[in-house]
């Protein structure tokens, strides 16, 4: 659509090349233009009708209906550009798994007396999934007389694995200098099956860090807001029935008490918001703890939302049913 071309073009440029970087990583064959267009568009939109439907109707006050509604666009286009990341992460890391397999089977093939050429085309299996696609569009650009330096290079340029990167760099110099390449090869496997290794012990010893972060973020807050908010409102209405005689002689000061006028609803965004917010940073700390990278917590960002958000209502619920009879 026009429109969403129209919106593309007034993006920042920086924002632009990211975009479609990252649909290309996903391998999502979708123009950059219209994807973006339609998350910002319809983000707009939601937010929009949500704000008007919430001040139409009543159910709170223009502030925090305009608030829902901005709070609303920003998760609608954060889940839009959130899926890319996590799809191109989750190509990155199965390739990571099988990486050291293809790079074996390559230098097999160069061992057997094939070109680096041919040993590249034949060495593309359906079980390397999108490294299989990668690998035939490179041997394609050597057959349509591509130098075999770059198209070699082109493998890593729509995957986001930095690995393959690594491995391609290492791969096109050895091409170029006429190194041994199956040597270099399997000792590119040797060493990413090793880093791999290490990466998994790592991972296990940090498991206790992410575990604290998800019971603190998911469970612990909302614990804390559903007791809290629930005492701010039994504070609230004894407050509102307190009555003090003020008999103190003219122009002397003294302390007064005056009840507190916080509503419930808007104790309830306020907390909705704050989980939110805590859910969000504690998946990507946990994302950074666990593989070195806040993409990797998008996944979890979600789940502490939801867990937070249900523990904080069932508590308030339980507490109000408790101890409401007292307040």
């Amino acid at each position: 659509m026009r429109l969403y071309e129209f919106i593309f073009q007034k993006l920042p440029k920086n924002y632009k090349k990211w975009i479609e970087n990252q649909l290309n990583c996903a391998d999502f064959t979708i123009p950059a233009h219209n994807y973006s267009g339609f998350s910002i568009l319809y983000g707009i939109t939601l937010g929009m009708v949500l704000f008007f439907v919430i001040f139409i109707i009543g159910i709170a006050a223009i502030q925090i209906a305009f608030a829902l509604g901005i709070f609303t666009m920003v998760i609608f286009m954060g889940i839009m550009h959130a899926i890319p990341i996590m799809v191109s992460d989750s190509r990155a890391k199965f390739i990571d798994e099988i990486l050291p397999d293809a790079l074996r089977l390559i230098s097999s093939n160069i061992r057997s007396g094939l070109t680096p050429d041919k040993a590249l085309l034949l060495s593309a299996r359906p079980e390397f999934g999108p490294l299989e696609k990668e690998i035939r569009r490179s041997a394609k650009l050597t057959l349509s007389g591509e130098s075999i330096e770059n198209a070699v290079q082109t493998i890593s340029n729509n995957i986001s694995s930095k690995a393959l990167k690594r491995s391609v760099d290492l791969l096109t110099e050895g091409i170029g200098r006429g190194g041994n390449l199956a040597s270099l090869l399997d000792g590119l496997a040797d060493d990413i099956r090793q880093t791999r290794i290490l990466k998994r012990e790592v991972q296990a010893l940090v498991m206790m860090y992410a575990i604290f972060i998800f019971f603190a973020a998911g469970i612990g807050a909302p614990l804390l807001y559903g007791i809290s908010s629930f005492l701010v409102e039994t504070m609230q209405e004894m407050g509102s029935k307190i009555s003090v005689q003020q008999s103190f002689p003219t122009g002397m000061k003294f302390m007064t008490f005056r009840g507190m006028s916080i509503e419930p609803q808007f104790l309830v965004y306020f907390v909705s918001i704050s989980l939110g917010i805590t859910a969000f940073f504690g998946g990507l700390l946990m994302g950074l703890i666990q593989e070195g990278t806040e993409r990797a917590g998008l996944r979890y960002i979600p789940i502490l939302l939801m867990i937070s958000l249900s523990i904080f209502f069932i508590t308030r619920f339980l507490i109000e049913r408790v101890f409401g009879a007292i307040a």
